[in-house]
């Protein structure tokens, strides 16, 4: 029996380099793609996927928080998080929010597959260095660029990286369905948690962050 992929990512390039690597194999089958998470909610209960590949960063919504809207609509999709982004910082917040595994778009296809195929067999799919440090209570690693990762919570860290991006309190409001008010509390709080002392401050460091 064939597990049932689907695969969302906002990069066509990647959708279809995956397509590729799973192509022709007896125990995996792709059955749908997205390259957002509004086509990709509308699609899964009708394709009925056993597992979902999906990016951490996508246009339309925080990867972290598409996570959590998946285990309560669809708990019994399996997923597993493939991303550019450094493990060290969203692999734990993946994890707790559902995630089964996560793995660095930099790997070479055949661990990308031992990745996919321990995540639908109900396995997990960690470093053993994050999974040591959750279990022993340590939290992700924190490197030059690790204090944002550690000390914001989900949705200070979406903030963080959307004025690292160029958007404004209102845009990201727009974006995050929040008020403008809301995000420039966040955005306080934010400055407050790594001792930022003005907005100019702020939008550097949160440059910083999405450049590395």
């Amino acid at each position: 029996m064939k597990h049932k992929i689907y695969i969302l990512d906002d990069h066509p390039v990647v959708i279809e380099g995956l397509k590729k690597m799973l192509e022709g194999l007896d125990d995996l089958q792709v059955v749908g793609t997205a390259e957002d998470s509004v086509t990709a909610l509308e699609q899964l209960s009708k394709l009925k996927p056993d597992a979902i590949i999906l990016d951490i960063t996508l246009k339309d919504r925080s990867g972290v928080d598409l996570i959590k809207k998946l285990k309560q609509s669809h708990p019994e999709i399996l997923i597993l998080v493939y991303s550019m982004h450094d493990e060290n910082v969203y692999a734990e917040r993946s994890l707790r929010a559902g995630a089964m595994g996560y793995v660095m778009k930099g790997e070479p296809a055949s661990r990308v597959l031992m990745a996919i195929r321990q995540v639908v067999g109900g396995g997990f799919f960690f470093s053993a260095g994050l999974l040591g440090s959750i279990v022993s209570g340590g939290g992700p690693r924190s490197g030059a660029r690790g204090e944002p990762g550690r000390m914001l919570s989900d949705r200070q860290l979406e903030v963080f990286e959307m004025v690292g991006r160029g958007f404004d309190s209102h845009e990201i409001a727009e974006k995050l369905a929040l008020s403008a008010k809301t995000v420039d509390a966040h955005k306080a709080n934010i400055r407050q948690k790594l001792g930022l002392d003005s907005a100019r401050e702020l939008l550097m460091e949160a440059v910083r962050w999405v450049e590395k």
